[in-house]
């Protein structure tokens, strides 16, 4: 209803020109009955004073409209100033009369007024949160939210990819090339004598030999190359000096081409990221997700770089991580001090924490997942957000950004039996906070469990000498089955980590990446694996899927080198004590025998001839392939040469 506009005794044309003041004000006159809690008398005084503001100029109607309702309303929003001061001016606008115009210095002034008003407007439209002194807390049961249904998506695999060809979906060819291109650009630029222009395919060999290194672990990089290790993917493809030239000069952009304004500090690594990042966002996403950083150890000079306490490696570069409970990555952020790639507006709103979060979910765009992170992230505004788009959400919280809920202490709660837990919900019951004491209190917040459905767990109590059940919340439960994903990822990628001793950061980003884009082509090959319900015996386990990967980087469309170095002259020493072994059969890898590049026929000099490598041939033969290092039938009537090395024909 819009309230009576109360004009007093003015003439008939006075009403005439406030009319369009009346109209403009109705809503906001209603606002501050019926929501803001303003008396009607109030609301009275406030019009009547209006009548008379509505004919000043625009700098002048909003510093006295402005104290006009802050003197009947001290607590009233700067939103709703901005309001009545629009009202006003569009009843100014609407009028005919010639008074109330504004001289040039007064529309200065109202320009920058406007600009002011309409830039509050704007973030304050951007993301409405609770503030921290309307948050109110009910001692009571959550009522958990039982449409919990996560559907997967439907996905059809008869057989998976070979190992090259799932890391070739993070690390496509085009950024070999780049690599190529930028690489030859910077010895040029830095002046080094006597480099030779490298390939796509040397640097796919430099990558390989890296991964290959990450499985070895040799305690010295010049140690992979010594005649005593005779370590053939090394000695056989690319030399030891070459290889530390062409790492030492390795490059992703022209340095030369980043712009002035460039506030990005990863500017040198970021097409490699991006290529990696945008394979994983392809990913369909798991029901359980997480969120967690990760550290890349370094202990060099970066501005980016790190401490985290309690970490394995406490010195690096932190990566947020969206992974899912497997341990796939679906999405990450390179952290970075006040260059992220976050909104500013988000940041001072919800903290650096929050704000990563609703960042790494917005490629969240199914309903009912669930996502979980620690108390880093955890907040009220947070997880009110993440309900909005149907996320359903759950961490460890600091109770001291939670507006003083009413817990139980941690004294009080140490009177009770082990496994005495306090729950506490928020006035509008969207958010929950449960209090859990074990060996000691824990604080878990969630919008979508509370204590629920609570189970019974195993637990060592020293005083006794026994194990004992403990009960525990539903909350709890979920989040540690759920928590680890980011946590498994980083110990996949230790396992075999690429060990690289530089100063450049630049390399241990690279080599960071790679041992990224293997891990991930790894869960991905093993999903698929057991879609195409492929026994696990019969699957490639993570050393051999990356050793896979990085033979067929070293091998694959290369051609087949000379031995380097002078024979030796000296004769092999004669071992009296030789047994004799079984010769292993070596079969050459998918991607290098159908590769159609340089499989040369040649001659063994053995007395008897090996059996041919083709499948179902039973013939023995003399000639063997020089990159394959098979031997197979080269007659006239059996080429068993050119049949395994075509596609679709009997091959071994």
């Amino acid at each position: 209803m819009k309230p009576e506009i109360i004009s007093g005794n003015s003439e008939e044309n006075d009403n005439d020109e406030l009319e369009p003041l009346e109209h403009n004000l109705a809503g906001i006159f209603l606002k501050m009955q019926s929501i803001l809690h303003i008396p009607a008398s109030s609301v009275q005084d406030i019009i009547q004073e209006l009548t008379e503001i509505h004919k000043l100029s625009f700098p002048m109607v909003y510093k006295s409209i402005s104290s006009v309702l802050r003197k009947h309303y001290p607590d009233v929003d700067d939103s709703l100033v901005a309001e009545v001061v629009d009202a006003v001016s569009k009843s100014n606008k609407d009028s005919d009369s010639g008074e109330g115009q504004c001289m040039p210095e007064d529309i200065e002034v109202a320009a920058e007024v406007e600009i002011e008003d309409s830039v509050v407007a704007e973030e304050h439209e951007e993301m409405t949160v609770t503030r921290k002194e309307e948050i109110k807390w009910r001692r009571r049961p959550f009522t958990t939210i039982v449409d919990t249904y996560f559907e997967n998506p439907p996905i059809n695999v008869t057989h998976p990819l070979r190992p090259y060809e799932y890391f070739k979906q993070y690390i496509p060819d085009e950024i070999f090339d780049l690599m190529t291109d930028n690489t030859n650009i910077y010895a040029l630029q830095s002046g080094t004598l006597g480099f030779k222009n490298t390939t796509a395919g040397e640097i796919r060999t430099l990558v390989g030999l890296h991964l290959a290194m990450g499985v070895m672990k040799l305690p010295r990089v010049s140690m992979y190359w010594e005649a005593g290790m005779d370590i053939g993917i090394f000695r056989n493809t690319m030399s030891r000096d070459r290889f530390f030239q062409l790492r030492s000069h390795l490059h992703l952009v022209n340095n030369l081409e980043k712009p002035a304004e460039n506030l990005d500090v990863f500017f040198k690594v970021r097409p490699l990221y991006n290529a990696i990042r945008r394979r994983c966002l392809e990913l369909p996403m798991e029901e359980n997700l997480c969120v967690d950083e990760q550290m890349v150890p370094f202990r060099g000079a970066l501005s980016a770089k790190q401490y985290v306490k309690g970490k394995p490696h406490p010195w690096g570069v932190k990566i947020y991580f969206l992974c899912g409970k497997s341990g796939m990555a679906y999405d990450f952020l390179l952290h970075q001090t006040t260059t992220m790639e976050l909104p500013e507006q988000t940041k001072k709103q919800l903290g650096l924490g929050a704000a990563v979060v609703t960042h790494l979910s917005q490629h969240i765009n199914r309903a009912n997942h669930k996502l979980f992170f620690d108390n880093y992230f955890t907040s009220y505004n947070l997880l009110e957000i993440l309900a909005e788009k149907k996320i359903h959400a759950a961490g460890t919280a600091r109770v001291c950004r939670f507006a003083k809920p009413p817990l139980h202490s941690d004294k009080d709660m140490s009177k009770n039996e082990r496994g005495h837990c306090d729950e506490v919900v928020s006035r509008d019951g969207k958010v929950v906070l449960v209090k859990w004491f074990d060996n000691r209190a824990v604080v878990m917040a969630s919008n979508f469990v509370g204590v629920g459905c609570m189970d019974e767990v195993q637990r060592w109590d020293k005083k006794q000498a026994k194990f004992l059940k403990v009960s525990r919340p539903e909350v709890v439960r979920l989040y540690y089955e759920a928590m680890g994903g980011v946590d498994l990822l980083d110990q996949l990628i230790s396992l075999y980590r690429t060990a690289i001793q530089s100063k450049k950061w630049t390399l241990r980003m690279i080599t960071h990446a790679f041992d990224l884009a293997v891990v991930n082509s790894w869960l991905e090959y093993r999903l698929d694996a057991e879609r195409a319900k492929i026994p696990k015996k019969d699957t490639h386990c993570f050393l051999n899927f990356k050793m896979n990967v990085a033979q067929c980087l070293v091998r694959a469309h290369k051609t087949t080198g000379a031995k380097r170095g002078r024979p030796s002259k000296s004769p092999e020493p004669v071992n009296v004590h030789q047994f004799k072994r079984q010769a292993q059969d070596i079969r050459p890898l998918p991607e290098v025998q159908f590769d159609m590049v340089d499989h040369m026929p040649n001659y063994d000099d053995n007395k008897e001839a090996t059996r041919c490598k083709r499948l179902h041939c039973t013939g023995k033969t003399h000639v063997f392939c020089d990159k394959c290092n098979i031997h197979l039938c080269f007659v006239p009537h059996r080429n068993c040469f050119k049949a395994a090395h075509r596609k679709g024909i009997n091959t071994s």
